[in-house]
């Protein structure tokens, strides 16, 4: 986590700076990255970007969070806000929203796919396996939130509905961030539309 005094630099520069380390970690990972051409790109001293943070994995985690506040920019929804009437069609919206922010946000591809084998470094990979489960526990609530109000089925456990959507989210998550830049955007939709309506399909209560 950046130091507190990071915060204190205008948001313009505090965002050139995530980004600018964002692309070169995507492009050259983490221990290919080299601290001191990082720094000369980012266009800082070595003094002042100590100042900031307190190492190049302190950079990283940094960018993790500015990537995770940007997939989840208004915090976690309020499960009690999901209804019958609009689980799925809300689902579906916080997704478009994802992806819309993803093309707002060019450099979140390339770091992202660093995120499903984050280095052996001391405090990173927690770091990237704490926001990871903190995803998987709103997951399951939103699962057992569905099982409630009778959206999602509940003739099956609501961990073994979470452990089959999380290896086909995840499968899902690798073949996009693997073919975004790739692929026409009108055609990202579209897959990304089926690929819910199997998550749907998948999840959802069985018509009586």
């Amino acid at each position: 986590m950046a130091r507190p005094r990071f915060k204190n630099l205008d948001r313009a520069t505090r965002r050139r700076i995530l980004e600018t380390a964002a692309e070169e970690f995507a492009a050259r990972g983490f221990e290919g990255t080299s601290l001191n051409q990082l720094i000369e790109r980012l266009e800082i001293s070595k003094g002042s970007f100590y100042y900031y943070f307190d190492d190049k994995a302190d950079l990283f985690t940094t960018v993790v969070d500015r990537a995770w506040a940007i997939f989840l920019p208004d915090g976690i929804p309020d499960l009690e806000s999901f209804s019958p009437a609009n689980y799925w069609t809300a689902l579906e919206s916080l997704m478009r929203g994802a992806r819309a922010r993803i093309r707002e946000n060019p450099w979140l591809i390339g770091f992202t796919r660093l995120l499903y084998e984050p280095p052996e470094i001391p405090g990173v990979r927690e770091a990237v396996a704490e926001k990871f489960a903190e995803a998987r526990t709103w997951q399951a609530d939103l699962i057992r939130r569905g099982q409630d109000i009778g959206t999602v089925r509940g003739d099956l456990p609501a961990e073994l509905l979470q452990a089959l959507l999380v290896g086909a989210d995840e499968a899902a998550d690798r073949w996009l961030f693997s073919h975004w830049e790739t692929t026409d955007p009108a055609e990202m939709e579209r897959i990304c539309s089926e690929m819910f309506a199997i998550f749907r399909r998948m999840l959802e209560s069985p018509p009586k």
